[in-house]
């Protein structure tokens, strides 16, 4: 199956007092890490939606992935999501994985399972924390309603709305976005990948 993998980091990071996609963590920029463990799966499908700080993001990104310029990012999360994947619905992907800039920890395995339980019909997510979300997998029958997100909520609503055909990946590393300076530094005292 054809599949596109879709990384968000459009937003101004305002809990994280801003930049947080640039935030480094060892060596790498946030959205580095992000991106990095997707390239073996997704190199040449992988995408990247940018907007605050674009003009600093960018090259951070285009080594890993093509870049999306979301202009209109401040409208928030689910906005970022419809851009990404209205920048691909006219190619010939099955699917398209959507996942966050701050899930640094996340590594290939991670991505490898979602793909492998994919059967180009289900929505295969993420279960943590006692939610089911990103990092998802939706199926190209659900690309018309992705693209018509809106606002912050991403795409949990369509996760609720279309519950019967969403197969569950238990994922407690995803728990641990950074949402916050403190969250960085406590990823970066202990083993986190």
């Amino acid at each position: 199956m054809n599949i596109a993998a879709l990384v968000l980091a459009a937003g101004a990071g305002s809990r994280f007092g801003g930049r947080k996609q640039l935030a480094l963590l060892e060596d790498r920029a946030l959205v580095q890490h992000a991106l990095q463990p997707l390239l073996p799966r997704f190199e040449h499908h992988l995408f990247c939606v940018i907007g605050a700080y674009a003009d600093e993001v960018r090259p951070l990104v285009e080594g890993y992935a093509r870049v999306i310029e979301h202009p209109d990012w401040s409208q928030g999360l689910g906005t970022s999501i419809a851009r990404g994947v209205r920048a691909i619905a006219d190619d010939d992907y099955d699917g398209v994985l959507i996942t966050l800039a701050d899930l640094a920890c996340l590594d290939t395995e991670h991505y490898r399972q979602l793909v492998e339980r994919f059967d180009g019909q289900c929505i295969v997510a993420s279960h943590y924390a006692g939610k089911t979300a990103v990092p998802a997998l939706f199926p190209k029958a659900l690309f018309a309603q992705l693209m018509r997100l809106e606002g912050d909520r991403g795409a949990r609503n369509l996760l609720r709305d279309n519950a019967d055909r969403v197969v569950t990946l238990p994922m407690p590393t995803a728990s641990q976005d950074i949402d916050t300076p403190e969250d960085l530094l406590a990823l970066a005292k202990g083993p986190w990948r």
